[in-house]
């Protein structure tokens, strides 16, 4: 778990989008991926080599708290990590209920959540950490990263628990490969296209996420979330028994020895930067997160 470019450059985003990082909680404890120069070149890109300096002769203790404190002015950073291994603030399992004795004006997630096992109690726990008005943001594995922890992630996910029905606003969703870090792909929202975001990838790929929690949700453990387009046929009426497809002999042969060629252009379709995309829109980074 870190902070890298990608974070970072979320954190950006969620600052142009008027969040508030005077008061940080990261889950986990959050190693600082980023070099003197990465950070450097990540600032002067940004019209800030003032700034850039500044972190240059910041002292480097491999953690994120100095950086979030001098790039982006907090008061407070703490972490919350199931074991005190790496000197967390706060020495909590996410797997089991939270009740925090303070809340925060933004909860960062660069890594964590896909090491948890009991996701709703986990989620439930960000949700607490919470204050009303505060921006959640996760960086969380999307696509090729099978072992790395328990889970990879779904954009549907995030549009559910963070709908507005459940007291969030202005969720938006990236899918972002490693190997094309100056490209993001914001994923448009399933329900509201109506349709599933089926996502594929030739690379390693990481969601980021952002939203701001505007009331208090009910827990997911008291009210789970439900998959769109599921919600939306179960709206309709009962769906009558398919009529099994006939195929002659020949249609099967042939399309069974066809099936490794069919499999490999499906999966080509639904690749991410796929030029015939109309539910992804291309990023280009640098503009998306702007000056600093």
């Amino acid at each position: 778990m870190g902070l890298n470019a990608a974070a970072l450059g979320l954190m950006t985003l969620a600052r142009a989008s008027g969040a508030d990082f005077s008061r940080v909680v990261t889950i986990g404890r959050q190693s600082l991926d980023l070099s003197s120069d990465d950070l450097q070149r990540f600032f002067r890109k940004r019209g800030r080599a003032d700034l850039a300096q500044g972190l240059a002769a910041m002292p480097a203790d491999g953690y994120c708290e100095g950086l979030i404190q001098t790039a982006f002015g907090a008061q407070r950073v703490c972490s919350v990590d199931a074991s005190d291994y790496e000197q967390a603030a706060i020495v909590h399992d996410m797997n089991t209920p939270l009740e925090p004795q303070e809340t925060f004006s933004a909860v960062l997630d660069f890594g964590t959540l896909e090491h948890v096992f009991n996701l709703p109690v986990a989620f439930d726990n960000v949700a607490r950490l919470a204050s009303e008005g505060a921006y959640i943001l996760h960086m969380l594995p999307g696509n090729n990263l099978v072992g790395h922890g328990f889970y990879q992630f779904s954009p549907e996910l995030f549009f559910q628990i963070y709908a507005p029905e459940r007291g969030y606003e202005g969720t938006r969703v990236f899918a972002a490969p490693e190997g094309s870090p100056d490209v993001w792909y914001e994923v448009k929202s399933p329900r509201e296209l109506g349709a599933r975001v089926n996502l594929t990838s030739r690379d390693q790929m990481y969601l980021l996420v952002l939203t701001q929690k505007v009331r208090e949700p009910v827990p997911l453990t008291q009210a789970p979330v439900q998959q769109s387009d599921y919600v939306q046929l179960w709206s309709k009426e009962p769906r009558r028994a398919p009529t099994a497809k006939r195929r002659s002999k020949v249609a099967r042969v042939l399309r069974t020895a066809l099936n490794g060629v069919r499999h490999r252009l499906k999966v080509a379709r639904k690749d991410v930067a796929a030029a015939s995309r109309t539910d992804v829109t291309v990023r280009r980074v640098l503009a998306l997160t702007g000056e600093f």
